[in-house]
């Protein structure tokens, strides 16, 4: 799994909307292939998806930063 973040979206730096790229799919265990939106969703902390990628690689943590919740999609 390859994780790119940044912080221009629109060209301007903003922290409230991050564009996150994920490449592979952690041998098998994550679907690739498609575009998940959280715009609008009441869980959209950089930290869930933190939490959802350690889940994967077999790390399970209660909380992770400011989260404790998981991305249910990812």
């Amino acid at each position: 799994m390859l994780l790119y973040c940044s912080s221009m979206l629109t060209g301007h730096h903003d922290a409230t909307q991050l564009p996150v790229v994920l490449v592979g799919g952690g041998g098998g265990k994550i679907k690739t292939g498609r575009v998940l939106d959280y715009r609008g969703k009441p869980n959209r902390k950089m930290c869930s998806l933190y939490m959802s990628l350690l889940d994967k690689v077999g790390i399970h943590r209660q909380t992770f930063g400011d989260s404790t919740e998981r991305l249910g999609e990812v």
